[in-house]
């Protein structure tokens, strides 16, 4: 193996290029490393390709592209120094990459670093290898208590592995905690959270969130201070240090003449028998390196050390915190600050989902006022299914189980499985008619002018009739024109009350049709003298619809909701957490034989959670009763809808049996559907 000539390039003068927020790969690793001002006091060299090196006080931090560490050809003169305490091997990769690290390798005390990673997380990282290092230094160097650094090398470095694994904050602020107590051997502690106004520092406090301690059960409610000195947490947050008492039962009764301005209230200690003597607190950082959380520990106990119950083992048994105890707590306090932030980031982006379904579900609810509540009956029924699916164990659904993540999944999808009506013309979403409310206003604006054209007509024949203009035959006398006048009137009110009759969302009756032509087939003059029909080709179209309110092409375009559903959705960034939102949501109209829309997908192409979806969705548009334009169907009636719409194989059989008989729907329908 060649080794290629040794670069140097100090800091700051290499380049003057802004370093990037997040390192995606070996290059910008390299790039980051020699650049990065937090690094400063690093030798920086590149020995060969794919390695780079950093020293600084007698510690070399030797990284690895992965495809180095993959060769073991160019790692073999690197495997010889394994055990040269000096040196410090880090393999990058990705995750993937690094789980198959070589046995050799691990066998090696290999380190490595996931990549990518976010420059203050590569920084930190940096720092930590190099003070463990140093410390592994250290204890060879004057050869005590070697195996026991190591150990909490490798703990520490697990630590950091396992917080980064956990997004859910109440478990990680507990698991945060516990690995502190370890790595100290504190008997108990407590973890506070910093909650900032940053319109108004002043204004920002401090909350209690978990406490643990192993000789004295003790359940505390959450609790407020504020950012001040009057508290030892408050202090580590303001002067953003760690603060170490050895004893707090030595502290001077004048909290002026004690460090921090420590006082120590003893009201916990004389109610349980309970002493608090070595306290550290120490303050956790955020990514931008502000105060985020303090973990503040108490009573390091001597090794051993069970619980601590008599006031002799608290003098006995109680040691303060020291130097490296300090230590090891800073950078398991370091890496619990990032991952706190991490799992903070996570609950706004699941915060942020979960506004963002709800004010799309508003938005929908807001242009169909008349569907209000079904999106949200519809994600209940479904979610509520798919629960009921989980619990059994036996037949088709045995192997079939939905976790958390998936449960919201359907949630999810269920809630904006009508997102698409935003692309839908409002006036077409509420048309609770066949005529909209301003084409029949024209109507009757229109057969109440016939109506005056007919009386205009009669008015002028009978006055033409009394001036002797006008002629009628023998033995008819003037009430024949009133009375053709009254016949006319009469049938045009007829026409009407059967127009409106036909505009409402019912069947039309038999020979409706033919009626409805009759009646747009005649005519009136208007004031102009011009003929117009009594019915226009639009009004005629739509009362003649058969069932419903909606014409051919107003239902097309009320189907054209799934289309805009599954475009809009597919648009959003749902991540790996919620993948198919979009295809769940996209297919709840189709049917198992392919009848369905709007793409006539059969029954290996829907899946489950979108067949749950569908009785859900069918139920609830028969049973609700917030629907103007038709009346709630009972219970049994929907069921024996549904089930003729199974019988037809458009639905899927097995999943109504469960939604039935474990009668689910319950949850959604009011006590009136319930009595019926």
């Amino acid at each position: 193996m060649t080794s290629k000539a040794k670069e140097h390039k100090p800091h700051g003068k290499s380049s003057k290029t802004a370093a990037p927020i997040q390192v995606g790969s070996f290059v910008e690793l390299t790039a980051a490393l020699n650049q990065a001002p937090e690094l400063a006091g690093f030798q920086f060299e590149v020995p060969m390709d794919g390695v780079v090196s950093l020293q600084k006080d007698d510690i070399t931090l030797i990284f690895f592209e992965d495809r180095a560490w993959q060769d073991a050809a160019s790692v073999s003169v690197f495997l010889s120094k394994a055990n040269d305490s000096g040196l410090c091997f880090i393999c990058t990769g990705t995750d993937e990459d690094l789980e198959n690290l070589p046995a050799a390798l691990e066998s090696a005390n290999f380190r490595s670093l996931a990549l990518p990673c976010r420059i203050r997380q590569l920084v930190i990282d940096v720092q930590n290898f190099h003070r463990l290092q140093s410390m592994v230094l250290r204890s060879e160097r004057t050869n005590k208590n070697v195996k026991e650094t190591n150990e909490h090398v490798k703990y520490v470095l697990r630590v950091s592995r396992e917080l980064n694994g956990v997004r859910d904050s109440k478990k990680l602020l507990s698991l945060i905690l516990q690995k502190a107590r370890e790595i100290t051997n504190a008997d108990a502690g407590s973890i506070y959270t910093v909650d900032w106004n940053d319109q108004r520092e002043s204004d920002s406090k401090i909350i209690f969130k978990v406490t643990q301690n192993e000789s004295v059960f003790q359940e505390l409610e959450e609790f407020v201070i504020p950012v001040s000195e009057h508290s030892m947490v408050g202090s580590a947050v303001i002067y953003q240090k760690a603060i170490n008492i050895p004893d707090l039962y030595h502290l001077d009764e004048d909290p002026n003449k004690n460090p921090y301005h420590a006082k120590h209230d003893k009201t916990f200690d004389l109610r349980t028998g309970y002493q608090c003597r070595s306290m550290l607190t120490i303050p956790m950082y955020d990514i931008s390196y502000r105060v985020i959380g303090v973990i503040q520990l108490i009573n390091r106990k001597r090794p051993n050390t069970k619980n601590l119950k008599g006031i002799k083992d608290f003098t006995e048994y109680v040691l303060p915190f020291d130097d490296t105890d300090v230590e090891y707590a800073e950078i398991v306090a370091q890496q619990a600050g990032i991952a706190l932030e991490n799992a903070m980031l996570t609950l706004e982006k699941e915060q942020l989902f979960e506004g963002f379904v709800h004010a799309a579900v508003t938005a929908i609810e807001q242009r169909d006022p008349t569907t209000s509540g079904h999106s949200h009956r519809v994600a209940k029924l479904t979610v509520g299914l798919a629960e009921i699916i989980n619990k059994i164990d036996n037949g088709r659904f045995k192997d079939i189980r939905f976790d958390k993540k998936q449960l919201k999944e359907i949630e999810y999808a269920s809630l904006l499985h009508d997102f698409g009506k935003l692309g839908v013309r409002e006036q077409v979403l509420i048309k609770a008619k066949k005529l909209y409310p301003w084409e029949l206003d024209l109507l009757l604006e229109r057969f109440e002018h016939i109506r005056s054209r007919f009386e205009i007509e009669y008015l002028r024949e009978y006055i033409g009739f009394l001036s002797g203009k006008t002629t009628i035959a023998p033995g008819f006398g003037p009430e024949t024109f009133r009375a053709h006048y009254e016949n006319r009137i009469n049938e045009l009110e007829d026409f009407l009350q059967f127009i409106l009759k036909s505009n409402e969302p019912t069947v039309l009756e038999q020979g409706g049709f033919e009626r409805l032509k009759d009646i747009a087939n005649m005519s009136f003059k208007d004031g102009r003298q011009r003929t117009r029909p009594f019915l226009n080709y639009r009004e005629l179209e739509a009362l003649s619809v058969s069932r419903g309110s909606l014409t051919r092409e107003e239902f097309a375009e009320i189907q054209s909701h799934v289309v805009h559903t599954y475009e809009f959705l597919r648009k959003i960034p749902w991540g790996r957490s919620f993948p198919n939102v979009p295809q769940i949501a996209a297919k709840h109209h189709e049917k198992l034989d392919g009848t369905g829309y709007p793409g006539g997908s059969h029954d290996e192409e829907i899946p489950v959670q979108t067949r749950m979806m569908t009785i859900a969705d069918i139920f609830d548009a028969l049973t609700a009763s917030d629907r103007p334009y038709k009346k709630a169907v009972p219970v049994p009636r929907a069921i024996e809808i549904i089930e003729m719409e199974v019988k037809a194989g458009k639905v899927d059989s097995d999943l109504f049996k469960v939604f039935v008989e474990s009668q689910v729907y319950q949850a959604v329908i009011d006590k009136n559907q319930q009595a019926s």
